[in-house]
């Protein structure tokens, strides 16, 4: 075979496959065995992120979903008697009784050019004083303390991975005193966790 013919076959074969290509992309047809058609789909993509807080282990139980979560301490007092809630550790402070307990944060995020979270914590401005007295925050039963407003949060971590639990703990000072704010009766504390993604 010479290389004027291997080049006519060559390009009689490219020929082919072009006109046979053409003939498929069009939709329907007639004389033909093949046809196609071509389906356009669209969407369009979200960032999405959440931060769970759970019951961490030997802690008391978290409940809620979504954003929306619970923790009861039980009956607390500044003499430290009788028997706090389930998982409810109860520490003598100077000034009063400390209770505490580990919670469980998970991050979960997907569709951010950042590998990483932030995740701060704060106390909702609309408690009032007794209860923003009350409530403690912290990495370890032992160093839990007073948070500021949402506004001024406390740094948890910056490099909060991926679907990847960490224990923080809660806590709730009673004071032993008297005088002042009477402490007595159900007391709301609301901690706010932030998580942000760059």
């Amino acid at each position: 075979m010479t290389f004027k013919t291997s080049l006519r076959l060559s390009l009689l074969v490219v020929a082919i496959f072009a006109f046979a290509g053409i003939a498929v992309a069009q939709g329907p047809v007639n004389d033909s065995a093949v046809t196609t058609s071509n389906l356009a789909m669209s969407a369009t993509f979200q960032t999405a992120l959440q931060l769970d807080i759970a019951t961490a282990t030997a802690g008391s139980t978290v409940g809620g979903s979504a954003g929306v979560y619970t923790l009861g301490f039980g009956n607390v007092n500044g003499l430290g008697l009788g028997t706090p809630g389930a998982n409810i550790t109860r520490v003598a402070v100077t000034g009063g009784q400390m209770y505490t307990t580990p919670i469980k944060l998970t991050p979960s995020y997907s569709g951010f050019a950042g590998a990483t979270a932030t995740i701060t914590v704060g106390q909702d401005a609309a408690d009032d004083a007794a209860s923003k007295s009350a409530a403690r925050e912290g990495a370890a039963a032992s160093s839990v303390a007073v948070l500021p407003a949402v506004a001024s949060a406390t740094l948890i971590t910056a490099a909060a991975v991926n679907g990847t639990s960490f224990d923080r703990y809660v806590g709730v000072f009673v004071p032993n005193g008297n005088g002042g704010v009477n402490m007595a009766g159900a007391r709301s504390m609301n901690l706010v966790y932030t998580i942000t993604v760059p």
